[in-house]
């Protein structure tokens, strides 16, 4: 007797770690406990648009470093609790700021593309069947 398994752990992406504090974050995906809160973090920080204009104007600044923060505290403290937006803003720089938030951005594109590939797989899989 078959039996048919969906293996959805062939989903799961190999592991890519970002070393922050001597913590070792996982930044190969992002669980949806987090989804929608680092989804709308990230969108917030795309309407100041690229650094050099940013580095323009003090305050946009100040509010980029600061939902930067909160991006890699919410990324990062479902992990590691300790990890709180206090933490990062009295344990980073802004260049530490500077690469870990396009890893969260890019483990978030991934994650989306990832779930647009497995639909359209489904479909295509569903259309072969009917035919």
């Amino acid at each position: 007797m078959s039996v048919d398994v969906l293996d959805l752990d062939v989903l799961r992406p190999e592991k890519r770690i970002v070393r922050i504090g001597g913590h070792d974050i996982d930044v190969s995906f992002v669980p949806l406990a987090i989804t929608w809160d680092v989804d709308e973090l990230v969108r917030e920080l795309m309407q100041y648009g690229d650094q050099e204009e940013v580095a323009k104007d003090a305050e946009k600044t100040k509010a980029v470093l600061k939902l930067s923060c909160k991006l890699c505290a919410v990324f990062s403290s479902w992990q590691y609790p300790e990890l709180d937006e206090k933490w990062f803003e009295n344990n980073m720089d802004a260049a530490q700021l500077n690469m870990f938030v396009p890893k969260i951005q890019e483990t978030l594109e991934r994650s989306y593309n990832g779930i647009e590939a497995y639909q359209k797989n489904g479909e295509a899989a569903k259309a072969k069947k009917a035919r």
